[in-house]
């Protein structure tokens, strides 16, 4: 019965998914385009794919998706999902070109293959200068792209044509992304000559994403020597992979490439600005705080890709691609003084570099003390005031509506949704085992307070749709421990106080860690 009903939720999440992403995809609006090419002689159409908010009358610009081969529906789809998730920009235009094939000529053999090895093939050059030299220029103009950042896609003779292209003229595109390409067009001659290109090439500033099929396919296609070539040379401003997948076709691997390539591509950027929530940002885990000497303790970071992207220092200074990065989800430091760290995600496309940094000042052991006499487990005392006012009241003037005791039943919420007011809960937490904490109030928690040993620990520094957190080193034992809700009519519901002890996961502060006067 329980393997049943599993069954059935996953089945029902899956379903509720795949019907957000193609509610997603059908934001996309979806334009039929042309221009005629003096350099190829020929009409060449375009389908153009806007984002949901383009506004052709804004001054933003912009950035181009470039997809040789058009556009199939699996792009569509899996480039809103990339941009829902916060994965790439949500103000990205994909530009499809289309390959027509009049008089049973095929363009794509035309177009994308650098040399002639039958018929009309062997025109790249031509093709290039068409991208280069008037399809750009088009773009920019008619749909308000921009000159930086923009990314060529390409499988098979399409990412032949991508490397073509990063190799003879790298700044064209910020990023690349080849997918299982036919690096064996005229006896491998891209890679034999890759490497004199590259040397060519002192400045780059670009990300290429190769990937292919993993096994014989691998080495047949040209992409394991293309990648022996790039690990050897390791140019310098580039950001570069190659990747082989397992169990997957020449066609297949296109699904899986344009998704990981989009990810690689921007680099970065999820960790400057979140997906479907705006709020979620680099997210480094405690922001303030009371840290030991020489001690160390855990900066936790919820980004992807933390230890390639994210960067951090101690002393205060900006982090460079030469500091450290994090290390995965925690990351532990040592400081010798109050310091300020300042954590970077740095990625091949600066101008979506952001900053976030915690400050820590050096102290002692918070001292906890024996358990109270006359205290009962199970919750803190409480008492709610109600009146009109715009900040936390003097308590001392006012005399509380109700009290009793915040058990496992208590929610400061159901008291009244309709007036102003305070709440605040008194007594002592229990500690069991003595090492860093983390206390945390999140977004609800506005105008509230907490305090550990009659010492303000929240509430001084609180950032909304972020919240507030502080570190502190704890004894094993008892603390007094005091929380001042404050809500005002109108304001989003409060939320429990969250403890995280070190290597653990945060939860809210159950009652049985919890306790009152008994009186």
């Amino acid at each position: 019965m329980l393997q049943k009903k599993l069954c059935v939720l996953v089945l029902t999440f899956s379903l509720l998914l795949l019907l957000t992403v193609q509610a997603k995809s059908q934001d996309q609006v979806i334009k039929v385009d042309s221009l005629y090419s003096q350099i190829l002689q020929e009409q060449r159409l375009l389908h153009i794919v806007f984002p949901k908010n383009y506004n052709p009358d804004a001054t933003d610009k912009y950035e181009i998706l470039y997809c040789l081969d058009d556009i199939a529906d699996f792009l569509t789809l899996s480039w809103g999902m990339l941009q829902w998730e916060g994965f790439i920009p949500k103000n990205m235009i994909m530009v499809g070109i289309t390959n027509p094939k009049p008089n049973g000529e095929n363009m794509r053999d035309r177009d994308f293959t650098p040399t002639k090895a039958w018929g009309k093939t062997g025109g790249a050059a031509s093709f290039l200068s068409f991208v280069k030299k008037e399809l750009i220029p088009y773009i920019n103009k008619k749909y308000k792209g921009s000159n930086d950042g923009n990314v060529l896609y390409g499988g098979s003779l399409g990412g032949l044509f991508v490397m073509y292209t990063f190799l003879n003229d790298p700044a064209l595109f910020a990023s690349y992304i080849a997918i299982d390409p036919s690096f064996w067009w005229d006896n491998y001659l891209l890679t034999k000559t890759a490497a004199g290109k590259l040397d060519s090439n002192k400045v780059l500033h670009n990300t290429l994403y190769i990937a292919g099929r993993e096994g014989n396919a691998y080495k047949e296609m040209g992409i394991a020597a293309m990648d022996s070539v790039l690990r050897r040379k390791k140019p310098e401003g580039l950001d570069w992979t190659c990747v082989a997948y397992r169990n997957e076709t020449h066609y297949s691997t296109n699904y899986k490439g344009f998704w990981d390539g989009l990810k690689f591509s921007y680099g970065g950027f999820y960790a400057s600005t979140g997906g479907y929530s705006t709020s979620r940002k680099i997210a480094i885990k405690p922001k303030n705080g009371i840290v030991l000497k020489d001690v160390p303790f855990q900066l936790t970071c919820y980004n992807l890709m933390a230890d390639k992207y994210l960067h951090y220092t101690t002393d205060g200074t900006e982090p460079t691609l030469s500091s450290p990065t994090l290390a995965g989800d925690t990351t532990s430091i040592s400081l010798v003084r109050d310091s300020k760290v300042i954590v970077k995600s740095i990625g091949i496309r600066s101008e979506y570099n952001k900053l976030d940094s915690a400050f820590f000042v050096i102290g002692n052991t918070l001292k906890s003390i024996a358990e109270p006499k006359n205290v009962k487990q199970g919750g803190l005392h409480y008492a709610y005031y109600q009146g009109a006012w715009d900040s936390f009241p003097d308590l001392k003037k006012n005399k509380p509506v109700k009290q009793g005791i915040a058990d496992k039943d208590f929610d400061v919420n159901k008291i009244t949704s309709d007036k102003n007011f305070a709440c605040v809960l008194t007594g002592y937490i229990k500690i069991e085992q003595t090492g860093y904490y983390i206390l945390e109030m999140g977004n609800g928690n506005d105008h509230s307070r907490v305090y550990l040993n009659d010492r303000q620990v929240l509430g001084n520094h609180f950032i909304r749709d972020e919240g507030e957190m502080y570190l502190l080193p704890l004894q094993a034992g008892f603390y007094p421990f005091r929380i001042e809700y404050f809500h005002k009519k109108g304001d989003a519901e409060l939320v429990p106080v969250y403890l995280k002890p070190e290597g653990k996961e945060d939860f809210a502060i159950p009652v049985e860690m919890l306790f009152s006067n008994n009186q």
